[in-house]
């Protein structure tokens, strides 16, 4: 996409910016071609500028966290990505409110924040031990695991609209889905506010947080880049099983391969590029479908040209 050079100055005003930066240096399947404009904003006001300026210019936006659920096409993005992430400047911001709540900007990753909440003595997010990405993306698709999802723990989320207008919404968990938040379609969340227990035994939130790490270790490929689990649990059933049943355990396509260790995970175990992942995707639901009749949904988040 041809994006002129006044608005190209006009955003590096606003934050770091890239042009044609590969998004394989980002995504945690290491696969992704290069977007027009990649930039992280320098704060706030820099952001609704960007979305602004995108939007006179008429210019797609696509706002990426973490890039840890996320399968990007071999030909990139175009437009503008936006970055809020940790080289992000909207980012770190972790504080204990007057209410006692724990305020995090979406930029921050699921570790610090589990650091910081142990540290300062607070328990219910051990849920997240050994989950990449960053507070944003765990929020927008409520994250989590047999241990506890965002649903579980979290009060209310600031968002920016595609306007640039920022507002807060409240979440009420009877509300949230499976990997789902509820929050309007195109809101960029900016950042969240959790309700967590006091927990005088500190030792014992370390231990579990160790306990879920031991196991994540054992049970998930993570000596390969992967986007952790592919497909959402169909109601009544685990994706793992039902791809494992169908005799695809080891299944490859190109550089792609179905992990031994956990059949919901799909590695890339030798250079694959993003055709390959999305064709075993497509492969993988094929024939789930023709021997259970049974649909798989992706998890991830699949964008950009193929």
């Amino acid at each position: 996409m041809d994006i002129n050079k006044k608005v190209t100055s006009t955003f590096k005003s606003l934050g770091v910016l890239k042009t044609n930066e590969p998004l394989k240096k980002y995504t945690s399947f290491k696969t992704g071609g290069p977007s027009d404009i990649i930039i992280w904003p320098k704060n706030r006001d820099a952001l609704k500028e960007i979305i602004l300026l995108s939007k006179n210019e008429s210019l797609p936006v696509t706002v990426l966290g973490g890039c840890s659920n996320l399968l990007v096409g071999d030909k990139g993005i175009r437009g503008v990505v936006i970055m809020l992430n940790s080289m992000s400047k909207i980012k770190g911001r972790i504080t204990i409110e007057d209410s006692g709540l724990i305020y995090c900007d979406a930029g921050v990753r699921k570790d610090e924040f589990l650091r910081f909440c142990v540290d300062a003595g607070f328990s219910g997010m051990e849920f997240m031990a050994g989950v990449p990405g960053c507070i944003g993306g765990g929020i927008i698709m409520n994250a989590g695991t047999v241990d506890g999802n965002f649903a579980d723990i979290i009060s209310s989320v600031v968002c920016m609209s595609s306007d640039g207008v920022v507002s807060m919404q409240t979440i009420a968990k009877e509300a949230a889905g499976y990997r789902t938040m509820g929050i309007p379609d195109r809101s960029i969340v900016l950042g969240g506010f959790f309700r967590l227990r006091k927990e005088e035994n500190r030792k014992s939130v370390k231990e579990k947080i160790e306990s879920i790490l031991r196991e994540r270790m054992q049970k998930h490929p993570l000596d390969y880049p992967s986007a952790g689990s592919v497909f959402k649990n169909p109601p009544g059933h685990s994706s793992w099983k039902l791809i494992d049943d169908a005799g695809l355990k080891g299944k490859s396509i190109g550089g792609a391969r179905v992990s031994e260790l956990h059949t919901n995970f799909i590695i890339n175990a030798e250079k694959a590029m993003s055709r390959d992942i999305v064709q075993l995707i497509d492969y993988i639901r094929e024939t789930v479908f023709l021997k259970f009749n049974i649909s798989l949904d992706p998890e991830i988040r699949i964008i950009g040209e193929f």
